[in-house]
């Protein structure tokens, strides 16, 4: 015995086509519109994205904090002190064998400037970011596109054409 066709089948798949075309985007916007650059200043300020190299001796001094063998911390500074410490809330780790690593910890970390041997800033690339508007906008232009098409094609009644012709309607 057959089972009877799901009715509902194609109605889940639109919302879900459209949910990975906005994600992609969403990430092709994450990824190439951001860049790290060097700080142009000794400590960056608070409410800056950053991504700070550690020496060998601050990876040993942070370890309680954020783990074994950490050689970078990217997160968002939320202070600095005379002293030179900042105190970051820490997104992303990546260990010395370069593999990110999960932090598991939920307070900020204190790192003293002695420990960090690099310290660059997320900030806008232009460039990058013109190029993924213009990806973004050739493939909603495309999407658009061919839901006309296949609006037309399935409206317009040609046995050719996709969708087929309509069907015969019999009056009592």
């Amino acid at each position: 015995m057959t089972k009877p066709k799901d009715s509902t089948a194609g109605r889940h798949q639109r919302p879900r086509n459209s949910a990975w075309v906005i994600a992609g985007a969403s990430l092709l916007l994450n990824t190439a519109c951001y860049s790290y650059l060097p700080a142009r200043v000794a400590l960056p300020v608070a409410d800056t994205d950053v991504r700070l190299e550690l020496t060998a001796e601050g990876s040993a001094a942070v370890q309680g904090a954020v783990g074994p063998r950490i050689r970078l911390i990217e997160g968002r500074v939320r202070a600095t002190d005379a002293t030179g410490n900042i105190v970051v809330d820490v997104e992303q780790l990546t260990s010395w064998d370069g593999l990110v690593v999960p932090y598991t910890g939920r307070d900020p970390v204190r790192i003293a400037r002695s420990s960090i041997a690099r310290a660059d800033i997320r900030t806008l690339n232009r460039k990058n970011s013109w190029v993924a508007a213009g990806v973004i906008g050739g493939v909603f232009v495309i999407a658009v596109v061919t839901a006309l098409l296949k609006a037309r094609s399935k409206a317009s009644g040609d046995a050719g054409r996709i969708g087929g012709a309509p069907p015969d309607i019999k009056a009592p």
